[in-house]
């Protein structure tokens, strides 16, 4: 399976007001999608770089404020944290275009990583996602600047 087929064999046409490109098609079959914001995913992507779990971070993309990762189909128990949603086969997601350029985790939208296996490893993914959503739940945002 390649997810670089995703826009063709899932394409509903362009979705009004979104971006030239975007898209927005169906999950599945043989995938479905985690979404996390931003901030999360961004500490999710620190955590993993350089790391020996990398591996267990497939494709992410990034758009309107969230990162999803790509992951088997049925990888919804255990729940993921209550600030993620998971979309299952059949519900709909936006994607950016294949073409866009590489995005960072910083309300840019576009590929953020688009190396290696597509599909995430939950396995080895939940417990960190779901250690990281805890800590940043319970940690106070940070004290504006003066």
């Amino acid at each position: 399976m390649t997810l670089a087929t995703l826009p063709r064999h899932n394409r509903r046409g362009p979705s009004h007001g979104l971006a030239d490109g975007v898209w927005t098609g169906k999950v599945g079959p043989g995938w479905e999608v985690l979404l996390m914001p931003e901030p999360l995913a961004r500490l999710v992507t620190d955590a993993l770089s350089g790391s020996a779990a990398q591996s267990a971070l497939g494709w992410t993309f990034a758009y309107a404020g969230h990162a999803g990762v790509f992951l088997p189909e049925e990888s919804d128990a255990p729940a993921w944290p209550p600030n993620t949603r998971y979309l299952k086969t059949g519900a709909l997601v936006t994607l950016p275009p294949f073409t866009w350029r590489v995005a960072r985790l910083d309300s840019t939208p576009g590929w953020v990583r688009r190396t290696g296996d597509p599909l995430s490893r939950p396995l080895l993914l939940h417990p960190i996602v779901t250690l990281l959503a805890t800590d940043s739940a319970c940690s106070p945002p940070p004290a504006p600047e003066t």
